[in-house]
C-alpha cells in the first residue's frame, strides 16, 4: 500500500490553480465566440460558411468540454484536501 506523498494543502493550492486555469480558458473562449461571430452570423453564405459554422461548434463544444473537465478536476481536489485534512485530525484525536 502506498503512503499519501501530498498534504492538504498542496491540493487546495493546486485546485485553485487549476481554477484558475479554467476561468482563463473561459475568458479565451468569449474572447474567441466575439472575434468569430460576426464572420459566422455576418454576410457570409455558402458551402464554406456552412462547413466552418459546424466544425466552429464542434470546436466550441469540445473546448467546453475541457473546461467543465478543469472545474471537475478542481472540485474534486480540493474535496480530497479537505477529507484529507479532516482524516489527519481524527488520527491525531485518537491519541489523546
Amino acid at each position: 500500500m502506498s503512503g499519501i506523498k501530498v498534504t492538504p494543502e498542496q491540493l487546495q493550492a493546486l485546485s485553485g490553480q487549476v481554477s484558475r486555469g479554467s476561468g482563463e480558458i473561459d475568458g479565451q473562449l468569449r474572447g474567441l465566440g466575439n472575434t468569430v461571430a460576426p464572420l459566422v452570423g455576418g454576410d457570409w453564405a455558402g458551402a464554406a460558411q456552412q462547413r466552418f459554422t459546424a466544425l466552429w461548434d464542434e470546436w466550441q463544444r469540445s473546448a467546453q468540454g475541457l473546461k467543465h473537465a478543469l472545474d471537475g478536476i478542481s472540485q474534486l481536489m480540493n474535496q480530497a484536501g479537505t477529507a484529507y485534512a479532516d482524516a489527519e485530525m481524527q488520527i491525531a484525536g485518537s491519541f489523546r
